[in-house]
């Protein structure tokens, strides 16, 4: 990704990514040729630009801890690095996307800081609308996925911050914030048992994705899937017996948790081609069905219905779907940027909240649906010009 040529069109930079969402600089003939790495995985490296002599190539970087300006002196002749990577400091929390002068001693580049808090909001039912947002994280770090408990008494979420995240959880006025996991694992997307003692959530601690089990105080993390695919909480039943798991592009299953680890009935899902992965996010107050989503991508949300495993689409767009108390209206988000409401048996759809400039994460509403829980991301972003002591050299 993120190709650029040297000025003399005879190489290619470009950003390799791993499976594992590591990035290095690479470089390959323009006329064709094996590639190089010019860059090790100590840190995500991308978006090469070439200064204008193409003794110097440009890139961003957090090898040095956050995202900074890096560059490498060419060869231009022989396509290869005359040293190991150079930093650049600049006095900006996050550089990217750098532009060289012409004569060197210049380099623009854009600086964005983005935020990501957890917001509470009532929400009317009678008018579809948000009241009273009310943010119950602050600061510069970023923090997603909530997941209230019933009574919206306790907030779980999780931290984005690389190069790990972790659990987190917050009483239902922003006082309390305490870890809840806390190791070199991704640990993510929280999903409270309905009598509050338990999280669900998924981690790589064991190796592929899987499902695992927290108690609310952090005592005894347990593991309760074991597959070589991605497995991911979906949702509990409602008298918290049950969990449905993911495992896309697989069907995936509901999982007894009343029965001994190792003997635990797995209940498949129905595969339906017309739909595709069916990724289950919330279960009804009835227990009679599931909502959810095409996939992760924005591509549509319906149900499913337990009894007959008929899905049923709703819409050709958003995400994230959770049932209202009524059991038939289902809140979701679509494009990051809208919250809606779909009739589950007459398809209508209701706008509730838009944000204009902001990024809107996926929703989740207490027991009696007057209480609201999202994240709101927010990037703020200027132009800098750094100048450069020697030139291109």
């Amino acid at each position: 990704i993120l190709p650029s040529w040297s000025p003399d069109g005879r190489w290619i930079a470009y950003t390799s990514r791993t499976q594992e969402s590591r990035s290095s600089i690479w470089l390959v003939p323009a006329d064709g040729g094996d590639p190089r790495q010019l860059t090790d995985l100590r840190g995500n490296d991308w978006g090469g630009t070439w200064s204008a002599d193409g003794r110097l190539l440009y890139f961003s970087s957090d090898r040095g801890g956050s995202m900074n300006l890096w560059r490498i002196p060419m060869d231009p002749d022989r396509g290869t690095a005359r040293a190991g990577p150079q930093p650049i400091p600049t006095p900006s929390p996050f550089a990217a996307h750098p532009s060289v002068s012409r004569d060197g001693s210049r380099v623009l580049y854009t600086s964005a800081i983005t935020t990501q808090n957890i917001e509470r909001a009532a929400l009317d039912p009678d008018v579809d609308t948000l009241l009273e947002p009310f943010r119950l994280t602050t600061g510069s770090r970023q923090w997603s996925s909530p997941d209230p408990t019933t009574d919206g008494s306790r907030i779980a979420f999780y931290s984005r911050d690389l190069p790990e995240g972790d659990l987190y959880v917050v009483r239902g006025d922003g006082t309390g914030l305490r870890q809840l996991t806390g190791d070199s694992a991704i640990d993510r997307v929280p999903r409270w048992s309905p009598d509050g003692s338990r999280v669900a959530y998924f981690s790589n601690r064991s190796g592929p994705l899987q499902t695992w089990i927290v108690e609310a105080d952090g005592s005894d993390n347990r593991q309760i899937t074991q597959s070589d695919v991605v497995s991911t909480p979906g949702a509990w039943s409602p008298d918290g017996r049950r969990v449905v798991i993911n495992t896309p592009p697989e069907a995936g299953h509901i999982l007894d948790l009343t029965e001994p680890p190792g003997e635990r009935a797995r209940q498949p899902l129905v595969y339906d081609s017309a739909w595709g992965p069916f990724v289950a996010n919330d279960w009804s107050p009835d227990g009679t069905r599931l909502a959810g989503m095409h996939g992760f991508a924005d591509q549509g949300v319906g149900y499913y219905e337990l009894a007959t495993g008929e899905h049923v689409a709703l819409t050709d767009f958003g995400q994230w779907p959770v049932w209202m108390p009524d059991g038939r209206t289902i809140l979701f988000v679509a494009g990051g940027k809208a919250f809606y409401t779909v009739d589950a048996e007459t398809g209508d759809i209701d706008t509730v909240h838009t944000a204009v400039r902001d990024v809107l994460g996926p929703p989740r509403i207490t027991a009696d649906g007057r209480h609201l829980f999202y994240s709101r991301r927010v990037t703020e972003g200027d132009i800098w010009m750094v100048t450069l002591g020697g030139g291109s050299d």
